[in-house]
This record gives C-alpha cells, structure tokens and sequence, in this order.
C-alpha cells in the first residue's frame, strides 16, 4: 500500500526530465555530508563501508553514512564426511523486505530519506514514474569524467524506462545453459552454441521428446523457497506474459499461468526433473538430494554467468569454487554451452546484484553523483569486500577481476601457464560473445514476487489447484497496483 500510495499521493509529476546541469557542476568542488541506505546487509556493508572511507579521503571535506536493514545471515560449521562445511542461512523474510520499502516510501514522501539507495529490492518503475529517482542521462551525457565506453553499453542502454535512467548497475549477471554431449544427439546440438539464445521451455520440449527414464531433464527441482526452481525458471522466462508493470494490468487467469503450474508439477511426477524439497524440517533431504545430483547426468543445465570461470579454469586444471546461487549441477565433464537464457519473447534479460539510484530531493546531488561514480569505478569493483558474484559493468574490472581470482589460486599471475592463460583468455572470449546478446532489463516488484512465490507454494504442496492459485494471484496483484 506504501508504494502505491507513493505513486498517488507524492504530487509530483510523473516521470522526471533530470536536473538542469550546466558545466559547471561537473566541475564544482565536492563537500558535505550523504547518506547511502541499502537492505541487504550482507551483501552492502562492508563494500559500502569501504567505498565511504576511500571517497573521503579522495575528497577531503566530505563524509557518507552508510546505513544497512536486514539482518546479517546465521552461519554455521559442520561436517560432511571428511569436509568440513560452511553453511550460510539467508534471511528470507518477505515481511522484513516490506517493512524497508514502506519505511524507504515513508521518508521519501516526507522528503527526507538518504541521498543514494541501493535499488535491488525497491519498486524502481514506481520511483521512475513519479519522479522520486534523479534521472542520470544528463549526468552521463555532459560529465566529461564519465566515458559511456568505459561500461557495457548494452547495459546503460537496457536499463532505460520512460524515457530515463533511473539507476546504474555496478555488476550484471545472466544465466546460460548446458547440454550434456552423451545424452542429446548429434542432430539437436546445431540449435545450440555461444551466439544462440535458449530457454527452458524449449529445453523441456527437447528433454521430453529423449527422455527415456534413465536420466532427468534438469537437476531443477519443480518448486522450492530457495532462489533455483523450475517454477522460478519458467516464471521469469514467462514474466513480460503474467504481469507488466509499465501497464500495471497482471494477467494470471487467461489459462497460460494455469497451464504453467500444471506442466512443472506433470514434469516432475513424470520424473523429468526432481521434486522439491522444501522446510527447515527437511534440511537432512536437502542435503541428500544435493549430493545425489552431483553424481549424475542431466540433458540440460543451467548456470549464471560467474559459472564459466569455473568452467574455463576446471579445463586448465585449476578448481575455481564459486557460489552460485544455489544452482543445482551434475556431471559436467561432457558439457558444452547450449546458448544464453532468453525470455519466451525472444528478449535476452540480465539481473544484477548492486545497483543505485539517486534521490532526487538529495541537497547534496555533486557529491551523491560523485560517490555513484566512485562505486563503478574500476578500484571499488575490484575490492575485495564486493559481494557479488555478478560481471563487473565496468570493462576494465570485468577484464581483471577473472585474472585475480584465478591468480589467487596460483600464487600470482606470473605463475599462470601458457595452458592457464588460453583458458583465461577463452573465458573471456566467451563471456563477451554472450553478454554481447543482452538487449532488455526486466522491471521487478519484489512484493508482487513474493505474493507469487506464496500463492505457488499451496499448489505445489496440493494445498489448492492451479485455478485457485491463479485467481487469487491475479486479484491481489490487481488489487495491490490499482490503490
């Protein structure tokens, strides 16, 4: 309700053109007190700390605050076997996230609030709309300190909504997926490679027609709480159909949501991809059925974009282990690269981890400009207190960053064999061809994600049937954006 009385009741005009900058600005001395807030304390804090006491000390005479929510993750030791484990619980607590945004909606309508906002849970088509967020193309057209060639171009240009740009992401991510070479026949695989653009959809239908019993489809369960499902997969393939925010007209109940539900739930008790394992209490299971998918063989799998450092480095013989989002694996030995995640539509997304905007009501816009830039700066992006396993938007960060993390595990870069280099230098390759292909930014409300995610859960416990689920869907989301 917070947000969508935002919307209502902010009496501002939609939309914002940007401030009226003049040369000057740019030129301008910086000083004086920001505030930066952010929710994920994890990810955020000490990055954010780090980038405030770095910006102070190239700029004497200013001070950022950096403020940070939700609650840092519990984590504990244990064993497995012979390995010892480190095991990191996320606060998943959609309450908490609704609480901030209402606080973040509160404090920008009194006209208060912090002068940057981390931007990874916030309503941005809300803020874009009415004007809350500072539009940047001035900023980034006339500062003779900012180089567009500097960044991924394709990015800044998909971020662009109503005729803005209404945030900058440090880091972009997308998702790729695999085939395994024993499984799909030779007269499947000229649909695949680095320049083709896939999704699972299709990668069922594939899976359905060779599927035999012997092996599943995907390693991705049908549902689950955590951030790797098929119904999360298909979901966000399938999003521009069920819900656009622009037009804020949600469509659930024409039949294709229903029939989505239907399709994941048949898949897995055909045995095409696994069953979810959801619960504190079923923790023991979880982990059962993660070590059980690591020793077999799927047709298909999907990764995110951090993934290929492992799989470049695993070749040269060096063992990259990165987090990955909970993203189920196999026996990856016979893999080869089937194409970038695209959307049903054809639309080729990417997500990010960090990314901030400016208030703009800030009384403080030099040193908050200032402060965004220092944060794609290629130093910060390269800090060691990053938590992101994204792609740096900045090039010459993203150029490194692989060399240092697979330096790391060699003593130095100078250790690096001929082999270690071309397999570096094949990953790099690699990423670029695939994020050459991104064209679109899919605006997210992370309470309408959530609403989703709830509703979906009943049916995947056979708590309702898709018809229901569906239904409620569509009314609360219709209800939430039309107040």
């Amino acid at each position: 309700m917070a947000v969508l009385n935002l919307a209502g009741c902010s009496g501002r005009s939609s939309g914002n053109s940007g401030s009226i900058l003049s040369p000057e600005f740019f030129s301008s001395e910086i000083t004086g007190i920001i505030t930066v807030w952010a929710y994920d304390s994890l990810s955020y804090k000490n990055f954010l700390e780090e980038a405030a006491r770095s910006f102070e000390a190239l700029y004497p005479g200013t001070k950022v605050n950096v403020e940070t929510f939700q609650a840092m993750p519990v984590i504990r030791t244990g064993e497995q076997g012979n390995n010892q484990m480190l095991m990191v619980e996320l606060q998943n607590d959609p309450q908490s996230r609704a609480d901030y945004i209402s606080r973040v909606n509160t404090n920008l309508m009194s006209g208060t609030g912090a002068d940057i906002y981390a931007m990874d849970i916030l309503p941005l088509y809300i803020y874009a709309e009415n004007g809350t967020l500072e539009n940047l193309d001035s900023y980034i057209l006339m500062d003779p300190a900012f180089n567009r060639n500097d960044y991924r171009e394709n990015i800044l240009d998909a971020i662009r909504f109503k005729n803005g740009t209404w945030f900058l992401p440090l880091d972009y991510d997308f998702n790729y997926f695999t085939y395994d070479t024993t499984l799909i026949p030779a007269d499947y695989r000229n649909t695949f490679g680095i320049d083709k653009a896939v999704n699972a959809e299709d990668l069922l239908k594939i899976g359905t027609v060779l599927y035999d019993g012997t092996y599943k489809v995907f390693s991705i369960s049908d549902f689950s709480r955590g951030p790797v499902s098929m119904f999360n997969i298909l979901m966000a393939e399938n999003i521009q159909s069920f819900l656009n925010l622009e037009t804020k007209k949600p469509n659930f109940i024409d039949g294709s949501f229903t029939a989505m539900l239907n399709s994941i739930k048949n898949n897995s008790t055909l045995g095409l991809i696994p069953q979810g394992v959801t619960g504190q209490q079923d923790a023991g299971q979880q982990r059962q059925q993660y070590s059980r998918i690591s020793t077999e063989r799927y047709f298909f799998k999907q990764y995110n974009a951090i993934n290929l450092l492992s799989r470049f480095a695993g070749k040269a013989g060096i063992t990259v282990r990165l987090a990955e989002g909970g993203m189920a694996a196999g026996i990856d030995s016979d893999d080869e690269i089937a194409g970038i995640e695209a959307n049903t539509d054809g639309l080729i997304p990417f997500t990010f981890n960090q990314g901030f905007g400016i208030n703009s009501q800030t009384k403080n816009k030099a040193a908050a400009w200032a402060f965004l830039k220092h944060l794609l700066s290629r130093e910060m992006q390269l800090s060691t207190a990053i938590i992101t396993m994204g792609l740096p938007i900045n090039n010459h960060a993203r150029y490194e960053k692989a060399e240092l993390i697979i330096s790391s595990r060699t003593g130095s870069v100078t250790a690096m064999n001929e082999q270690l280099l071309q397999a570096l230098n094949d990953y790099r390759a690699t990423v670029e061809a695939l994020s050459d292909s991104i064209n679109t930014f899919v605006m997210q409300d992370s309470n309408i994600n959530d609403m989703i995610a709830q509703e979906a859960g009943y049916f995947f416990s056979n708590s309702r049937n898709a018809d229901d689920v569906a239904s409620v869907i569509q009314n609360k989301v219709d209800l939430y954006l039309s107040e």
